[in-house]
């Protein structure tokens, strides 16, 4: 049956997807700066709430301007200290997922913000004054004061905000038409369905980009992508026999057990001070959550740190080559997941962006990278008792979520550019464009269930 218009829509722009002329990577920037003594903490505090409070509605950070944000949270550490008590002072976190390279989301940012940001880093240590402040400068002290990720993950690879917020809007167009059309698509069969669907989608000026594949990374990074693929699986293939007979079984049943008893005889726990309670305020306002967890890398540093190090490597192994189709280790609620590493190697933080409850989101962790967790985790002071790095830790669930609560930091300010838009829906509307564009592998009937 042939396919006609289903009306007639009236003149619309044409919108044109970024990402289908050029492959745009997501990023992430952790910046981590030093809060000046002399200022009162207190008042940063109140700025900060004052934002994160009215997130939609306050004008000193217009994130809704910024065309490539995806997230980005304000924290506060207070009394930051490595395993010995030693004290780093207080610091101003700042982390955001963002497309394309850090030196223009940052142009952006200050294009979008600058008064605000000189508001709130009129706190920080160094920051340009105003007599030789300009973009420049300040997005240097920015990138001086950036940490670098051990891992950094996302969920829709190459996907840009444009384009997850476009797919949503492609997906509910399509479900509206469908709708609307019930009479006329019942004498119709799935194939014919699908290019009723697509006929009015060319009809759509700010929707026929959909139509479109997106563009592929280009030859140099796919040379340097699967390269360093190689690289890894060949180094670890001519260490194997070092690494199975002689470092392993050292490493994780000799070293892990001494520092292991250790542990257990002399070191107490310390924790961030910080209420559950306003960690509890902040969650499940949206059906989107965010993770801050910052802790101290345990004595002796040499081995915890290499231990660390290591486990992040493998993880970021994990992320990058196999768990890079929606899943982070199985687990399909994450939008944006990261670790870093600061303050000389005492300190190490992880955040992620995350769909539903707290108490959900740990028990996946647990059921599915407990082990993980614990090589990672593990590393660090008031974590629950772990025997060869691998084992106890997460297995002892209550444990394990009650010691990060402990070390959870409260966000003052967290903003999402699509806040009720799952990671399921995400991956799903991308399952939908594909089904247009001729990407699918997915039979008719299969694409239309999607809808």
């Amino acid at each position: 049956m042939p396919t006609e218009p289903l009306y007639q829509t009236t003149a619309r722009p044409e919108v044109i997807m970024r990402n289908n002329q050029t492959y745009i990577f997501q990023n992430g920037l952790t910046i981590i700066t030093p809060i000046d003594p002399a200022r009162d903490i207190h008042q940063l505090y109140e700025l900060l709430s004052g934002i994160g409070n009215n997130i939609n509605k306050q004008e000193t950070i217009r994130f809704q301007a910024m065309k490539t944000l995806h997230f980005a949270r304000w924290f506060i550490i207070e009394g930051a200290a490595d395993a010995a008590g030693n004290a780093f002072g207080n610091s101003l976190a700042f982390a955001t997922d963002f497309d394309g390279n850090p030196h223009e989301h940052l142009l952006e940012l200050l294009q979008t913000s600058g008064p605000g940001i000189d508001q709130i880093y009129g706190f920080c240590k160094g920051y340009p004054p105003n007599g030789s402040r300009s973009p420049e400068t300040v997005v240097n002290y920015f990138l001086s004061h950036s940490q670098k990720n051990q891992l950094l993950w996302s969920c829709v690879r190459g996907g840009t905000v444009e384009q997850l917020l476009g797919e949503e809007k492609l997906r509910q167009a399509i479900q509206t038409i469908l709708k609307t059309q019930q009479g006329k698509l019942d004498q119709l069969n799935p194939e014919e369905i699908r290019n009723l669907i697509k006929n009015y989608i060319a009809q759509q000026p700010d929707l026929r980009w959909a139509l479109q594949k997106r563009a592929s990374p280009k030859l140099e990074w796919k040379i340097q992508y699967y390269g360093k693929l190689v690289f890894r699986l060949l180094s670890l293939l001519l260490l194997s026999p070092v690494l199975v007979f002689l470092f392993i079984p050292f490493w994780v049943f000799v070293l892990s057990r001494i520092f292991e008893k250790r542990d257990e005889r002399k070191e107490r726990e310390k924790i961030q001070p910080k209420a559950i309670r306003k960690l509890v305020e902040k969650e499940d306002h949206i059906p989107m959550n965010q993770l801050t967890i910052y802790g101290t890398i345990k004595k002796p540093y040499w081995y915890r740190l290499t231990t660390l190090k290591i486990g992040l490597w493998l993880f970021a192994t994990n992320g990058t080559y196999r768990s890079n189709k929606g899943k982070l280790s199985g687990i399909e609620t994450i939008h944006f997941a990261r670790w870093c590493i600061f303050n000389q190697g005492k300190n190490v933080m992880f955040l992620s962006n995350y769909d539903g409850a707290w108490e959900i989101y740990l028990s996946q962790f647990i059921d599915r990278s407990a082990a993980a967790m614990n090589l990672t985790f593990g590393t660090t002071v008031g974590y629950p008792p772990v025997r060869n790095l691998f084992w106890g830790g997460a297995f002892d669930e209550q444990a394990f979520k009650i010691v990060v609560r402990k070390n959870q930091y409260p966000s003052q300010v967290f903003y999402s550019a699509y806040p009720y838009s799952t990671a399921k829906n995400q991956l799903n509307n991308s399952h939908i464009r594909k089904g247009l564009n001729g990407e699918s592998k997915e039979s008719c009937e299969e694409w239309l269930k999607r809808l």
